[in-house]
């Protein structure tokens, strides 16, 4: 029987042991920042998702403003591809970073220098989680730079040891404890990582031992197509779990949108409701109006009754009306309408305040229940205040001045009541005016 020629052993150089164990002090920086490498793959995974949208913006509209930012994206995405770091689907939820953790442990690949795209990228996700949690120490160099780290590169890709420097900055911290780690998994300049031929006693003993091994490689096929099917059912599970919380939120959009419409025809018919009070309070006036006449004549005769008909209505009344604009206001302030300061004094003035209140989006329920407090100030004397009734938009009052108001005359809203409190509601003071008897 023909002697087994062992293999020759692998040898691996000091500068490769030295950088990966340079880059496990970079992980370890990480780590202990609470950072996990399923984090590290996820956010690589993210990368892919924005290269991918960034890469389908540029094609719907190549002159896109944007173009530089979204060109940097579509390239980064290509970097992680190329690394072979993440799935490239860009799946999250099933991102556990093994390609990561195989990286900084020197296993992947085994015995030789990692490749540069995916070193690259790697460093590019380390720093980024350092720049987010340590950002004082991110900025003053202590976890160095993807340019310092591709030289490092360079040089223990040449056989070099990586020149570090300045032995004191942070991650060198754990350059002591990356080397320990490596050395208990078997990874140093003198590790055989050679796979040692089995010593035969014969070709039916190979044989068997080849059967052997191809029945377990089938059995834990068989393992990762069951883990495999469990894992599309638990996916298609959360799907339909999903789709049946879209559904309830597209109810509950429709339940809000019909609760709205509601509020605004509850708002139209009390503003309905108000107007027929109106209505009904000038028909109430001018039927007053009108008795006093109609029983003069009757008791009178009809050249008396015009004459004294001829001498009520003779009656002269002065009238300022005040030209204001409007301002639009929320819960929190305070509005201060200035409505003239000419009125002649020692005159018996009475104010009419007219107010009217609509909401500035006119699809808003800001007026349902809404309440308006405010006071009128003649010549600097707070006179009495008044609040007008809930949903009320056209708010009326009238306040005696007697000779007050020849200075200033302001109308000061202090309390607007509206639900949100972020609602904004217009107050106009158009149509007011003051009177006097001439």
């Amino acid at each position: 029987m023909a002697a087994t020629v062992p293999r020759p052993k692998r040898e691996i150089k000091p500068s490769t042991v030295r950088f990966i164990a340079m880059l496990r002090a970079l992980d370890l920086a990480v780590i202990s920042h609470g950072v996990s490498h399923a984090q590290l793959e996820r956010r690589l995974c993210d990368w892919l998702a924005q290269g991918q949208q960034a890469q389908a913006r540029l094609r719907e509209n190549p002159g896109d403003a944007d173009r530089e930012r979204l060109t940097a994206l579509v390239a980064r995405k290509n970097d992680v591809e190329q690394s072979g770091l993440a799935r490239t689907d860009g799946r999250r939820a099933k991102a556990g970073g093994q390609r990561i953790g195989e990286l900084v442990s020197g296993k992947f690949p085994a015995g030789r220098m990692p490749p540069r795209p995916r070193v690259e990228v790697c460093v590019a996700v380390l720093l980024e989680f350092l720049a987010e949690n340590d950002k004082e120490g991110f900025l003053a160099g202590e976890y160095g730079s993807r340019r310092s780290w591709l030289e490092w590169w360079r040089q223990a890709d040449q056989g070099q040891e990586p020149d570090i420097g300045d032995g004191t900055l942070t991650v060198w911290g754990y350059l002591h404890t990356a080397l320990e780690q490596l050395r208990q998994i078997g990874v140093h300049a003198d590790a055989d990582v050679r796979v040692e031929e089995p010593a035969s006693a014969g070709v039916s003993a190979l044989l068997a031992e080849r059967d052997q091994a191809l029945a377990r490689a089938r059995q834990a096929e068989k393992l990762l197509d069951e883990a495999a099917a469990r894992a599309d059912a638990a996916e298609a599970r959360a799907d339909a779990a999903t789709a049946r919380a879209e559904e309830a939120t597209a109810e509950a959009a429709a339940a809000a949108a019909k609760a709205q419409e509601e509020a605004r025809e509850r708002e139209r018919a009390q503003r309905r409701r108000e107007e027929a009070h109106r209505r009904a309070d000038r028909l109430r006036k001018r039927a007053a109006a009108l008795a006093l006449p109609v029983a003069a004549l009757g008791a009178c005769a009809g050249v008396a009754g015009d004459r004294l008909l001829l001498a009520d209505r003779s009656t002269p009344t002065r009238t300022v009306e005040f030209t204001v604009p409007a301002q639009d206001v929320t819960a929190s302030q305070q509005p201060v309408f200035t409505l003239g300061r000419d009125l002649p004094a020692g005159t018996d003035w009475t104010l009419h305040i007219r107010l009217t209140v609509t909401p500035t989006d006119p699809f808003s329920g800001c007026t349902y229940g809404m309440r308006i407090t405010a006071h009128a100030e003649a010549d600097g004397r707070r006179l009495a205040p008044f609040t007008s009734r809930p949903g009320q938009t056209d708010i009326r009052r009238e306040v005696r001045l007697g000779g007050l108001g020849g200075r200033e005359l302001r109308l000061v809203v202090t309390r607007v009541a509206v639900n949100p409190p972020s609602c904004k509601v217009r107050l106009d003071p158009s149509g007011s005016r003051a009177t006097a008897p001439g």
